[in-house]
């Protein structure tokens, strides 16, 4: 039986493929745990719930995440930079602020902060809102848990102003993914 030895030209080519291949390969898999949130979303209502239903259209990007908010016949559009920017943030009363998200550990977490006066007189107080967007293993069900913070109260005060502070909601997917 003979050996052949690969010329340094051979080896070189073989390396090359291999890389080429290597990479492909982690691609699909950084794609593979990539969470794909685009789609509409209804609020899954309680027996009890005689509110106003909510739903949800996010449309996700490479770089961003745009979710339009729809309670009645009301309807607001924010869209959250990926990269780690600002964008301007609207919330369902008007109030205007920042926003931004991230993609973290197969889930979006999306950042808003307003800055809000009670009342004319009052001191302008700031909410930082933060809500934790994780999908069911067959992507029919979005559960978001939304926190609110605030530097500007107390944590009694806090507790009283938002009592079911964290609170979750769960969503299910429209659209027949």
């Amino acid at each position: 039986m003979r050996l052949r030895l690969l010329s340094f030209w051979d080896r070189s080519e073989m390396l090359k493929k291999l890389l080429v291949f290597a990479t492909c390969l982690a691609t699909l898999a950084w794609a593979a745990t990539k969470p794909d949130f685009s789609g509409d979303y209804a609020a899954q209502q309680k027996k009890s719930d005689t509110a106003i239903t909510a739903s949800l259209r996010v449309v996700q990007t490479e770089s961003a995440v745009e979710v339009t908010r729809i309670h009645g016949d009301k309807s607001i559009m924010n869209r959250f930079p990926l990269d780690g920017s600002e964008s301007e943030y609207t919330t369902e009363t008007g109030v205007h602020g920042k926003c931004r998200a991230q993609l973290k550990n197969g889930s979006l977490v999306l950042e808003s902060l307003v800055a809000s006066r009670p009342n004319t007189n009052a001191p302008s107080l700031r909410f930082d809102t933060i809500e934790e967007w994780r999908l069911s293993a067959d992507t029919k069900t979005l559960t978001i848990k939304t926190e609110i913070k605030s530097p500007d109260m107390s944590a009694d005060v806090m507790a009283a102003a938002f009592p079911n502070n964290p609170q979750t909601e769960k969503y299910q997917r429209l659209d027949g993914r």
